[in-house]
């Protein structure tokens, strides 16, 4: 259970609503409705785990200066250097998806596929870096009564399900993604094939293609126009070339995800409720992205050397996952590098954290 929340159910019985507070929904946005109550929790979820990454590292930090093996700190090893450049990396990012979000709400934008964005990529980075960074580096420690880790394990892996399970939310944003892709062109369609009593079209049928002849020019000047359309991406040269690649690479990914839906809508049409999998692949895939463009964008902003190498980092990473490639020597440099630079200058990612006292001290 939770040691620093607790919650009581609340049971309604006969629970009266005045009519008139009652929301006028037209057909199928009632879950639309109910995820944007969710979004600034999204949103504060994300900030969050930013505060609670830091807290990590901040407690991480001292730990592998005076943990030693083979007589030497293990701050010089290079795999808990790797772990402190993620860590950084995840820190970053979070506050950059903050910053885009809590903007996007302040203009009065509803920003519903933007915060679920948020709350994904900060509960799941949470998760792996209380788990596979913070934990593995403490060793046994982390389960001693008073560790930071062994006290809060379930704080830190609970966000993945509060707001939304990860993957379920992941296909609410698909579902949000094509609801108007659909509407505009595959349901027009869908009602043609109805009228006429097709259940398989065949393009090859002159009689199917005299049924659809007005219900699919929409959908085909559209397939067509984007087969023909050059798509040119923003102008990202006053950024660091570094993060101006990352960020091109991304936005042009973004761009070619509008075939990569539709190519999953046609090849299921109205059984793609029931491909799951193939929804949430795709929707990760999107997420990623996004969050490469945002963190890019951000750590350029900022200007500040640490930001932009784990910016760097972080767009490395979830390219490798976004394409099925294993991490190279570029990026084990870059993020061995990033966490050495930490180790020596964290005030930009940590500032004023207090870490705890070692526990159980052999020195």
């Amino acid at each position: 259970a939770l040691k620093h929340s607790y919650n009581n159910g609340l049971k309604f019985n006969r629970f009266a609503v005045p009519k008139e507070n009652l929301l006028q929904i037209e057909g199928g946005d009632g879950l639309t409705i109910a995820y944007h109550g969710l979004n600034r929790g999204r949103v504060a979820l994300c900030a969050t785990a930013a505060g609670t990454i830091r807290l990590m590292l901040a407690n991480t930090l001292p730990w592998i200066r005076y943990r030693e093996t083979y007589g030497l700190p293990i701050e010089a090893r290079e795999l808990v250097r790797r772990r402190i450049g993620m860590m950084s990396a995840y820190i970053v990012a979070c506050d950059a998806l903050v910053e885009w979000c809590g903007g996007l709400l302040d203009q009065g934008y509803r920003g519903e596929m933007e915060c679920i964005i948020a709350k994904i990529f900060g509960s799941e980075v949470q998760k792996e870096t209380a788990i596979e960074l913070f934990m593995k580096t403490h060793g046994g420690r982390s389960f001693l009564h008073g560790h930071l880790f062994g006290d809060n394990v379930h704080e830190f892996l609970a966000p993945c399900i509060y707001e939304g399970e990860g993957e379920m939310l992941g296909m609410a944003f698909m579902k949000s993604l094509i609801k108007q892709h659909g509407k505009q062109y595959y349901e027009p369609i869908g009602k043609a094939l109805q009228k006429a009593g097709i259940k398989q079209p065949n393009p090859l049928n002159p009689a199917h293609l005299v049924a659809l002849r007005q219900a699919a020019v929409p959908y085909v000047k559209w397939r067509v126009g984007e087969a023909l359309n050059w798509a040119t991406t923003p102008d990202f040269h006053g950024m660091p070339d570094v993060l101006s690649a990352h960020a091109n690479k991304a936005a042009h990914q973004l761009q070619h995800s509008r075939i990569d839906v539709d190519n999953l809508m046609r090849k299921f049409q109205l059984a793609l409720a029931d491909r799951q999998c193939a929804m949430a692949d795709l929707s990760q895939r999107i997420q990623d992205q996004v969050v490469i463009l945002v963190t890019c964008l951000y750590a350029a902003r900022t200007g500040d050397e640490i930001h932009i190498a784990a910016a760097d980092v972080l767009a490395q990473h979830l390219q490798n996952r976004i394409t099925g490639h294993r991490p190279d020597g570029t990026f084990f440099k870059t993020a061995t590098t990033l966490g050495k630079n930490v180790v020596e200058n964290s005030d930009s990612l940590i500032d004023k954290i207090q870490a705890e006292e070692i526990m159980m001290q052999y020195k």
